[in-house]
């Protein structure tokens, strides 16, 4: 293998595929990324067997061939060489060593034989393609993928649903206490159904995705793994196997008390009240304050908090339109603070119903209908 390419372009796929790398594997080779230069580039890959990312980088190939070698050290080593040409070479003589030159420095790096990496699915033989808008995509895996569970106990809550029915594609995730629901629609598009994507997966492919273009979905024959191509990078995953609960039902159909407030504001409330609350279970009072009838007087939000040892804490939201009777509930800091940082409207609905009945939270506005976010209260004594 002989070939020269871009630092910049070089360096930018290794620390991509980077990412599927396995750093607690019992297979060294799995600690290694494989470089294959064919045709007018060299493919990067790498994988942890659960997920696997492909990138592809131009480059001028003299010889082709494949060889694999240290995931970690090759990244940091061509990180560190200046924006200049950049030649790796693999003669018969040096065996399974490749020679990696740059401006400024070079090194002989030895890897191990590509024979024995593990092959990775391309996707060619899958059922169709779905085109997904990358920054919806991006959007959808934001605002679902942080309420999918952590306990491997429960695989099927590890995961996030993935639906394409009547042009729309749908993520839910829950974790007993929340669930978060978010669509984009997919004009033109033939339903593949459910499938059933790890959120580690969704996270891994959001930090890896270009901010625009067109990412398509691939789901293979036997519906066990899903393929992610958005330009020169491709992830494969392992689908989870399992019913996912059917989470339409679970959303409240409707609520006795609807509140408008500034997103910034209750944002901004929640982590102050943060503070004291993770001293204390994450114990959240959110107290509902109806305005004067005739809407004369506006309503007020109140988020409250107590940490035996540090004190406590009161903070108010006043610019509040709330539609319906005042209302206290308990929620989980943590939970509220995780949905606000992934709105952007400059509003945020809460819809209630009672203090043991789960709350809603959407966008403001158009938006209110593309995201549902549902909490469940906490239940306090003290």
């Amino acid at each position: 293998m002989k070939l020269t390419c871009k630092q910049p372009d070089l360096a930018k796929g290794l620390s991509t595929v980077i990412h599927a790398v396995s750093n607690r594997s019992s297979l060294p080779i799995l600690s290694n990324i494989q470089l294959t230069a064919e045709g007018e580039r060299v493919r990067l890959s790498a994988t942890n067997l659960e997920i696997a990312i492909t990138c592809y980088v131009p480059a001028n190939v003299q010889e082709p061939g494949s060889i694999t070698i240290p995931a970690r050290l090759i990244t940091d080593f061509v990180s560190g060489l200046p924006a200049a040409d950049v030649k790796l070479d693999q003669s018969e003589s040096a065996g399974l060593s490749v020679k990696v030159s740059g401006q400024g420095g070079q090194a002989t790096i030895r890897g191990m034989d590509a024979a024995d990496f593990p092959n990775i699915p391309s996707g060619d033989e899958g059922e169709q393609s779905t085109p997904i808008d990358t920054s919806e995509l991006r959007r959808l895996i934001a605002q679902v993928a942080f309420a999918a569970a952590t306990d491997d106990a429960r695989p099927v809550f590890t995961g996030v649903l993935a639906r394409v029915r009547d042009e729309r594609l749908t993520f839910a995730a829950a974790d007993s206490f929340r669930l978060a629901v978010a669509t984009a629609e997919l004009p033109g598009v033939e339903n593949i159904g459910d499938v059933l994507i790890p959120a580690r997966t969704l996270n891994e492919l959001g930090r890896i995705l270009p901010t625009e273009g067109t990412t398509q979905m691939i789901v293979t024959p036997n519906r066990n793994q899903v393929l992610f191509r958005a330009g020169d990078v491709e992830l494969v995953s392992n689908l989870i196997q399992g019913q996912f609960p059917n989470f339409e039902g679970i959303v409240p159909k409707s609520h006795s008390t609807r509140v408008t407030l500034p997103t910034d504001q209750f944002r901004q409330a929640s982590k102050r009240t943060t503070l004291f609350a993770r001293d204390s279970a994450n114990i959240v009072r959110l107290t509902v304050g109806a305005g004067e009838p005739g809407g004369l007087t506006p309503g007020a939000v109140t988020l409250a908090a107590t940490a035996e040892d540090a004190g406590d804490t009161t903070n108010n939201i006043e610019e509040a339109a709330v539609d319906g009777p005042g209302i206290e509930i308990i929620f989980n800091v943590k939970f509220l603070t995780d949905v606000l940082s992934v709105i952007e409207t400059p509003q945020v609905v809460l819809e209630l119903n009672s203090p043991q009945q789960p709350g809603v939270i959407r966008p403001g506005g158009a938006d209110g209908e593309k995201y549902t976010y549902v909490i469940m209260p906490m239940h306090n004594t003290r």
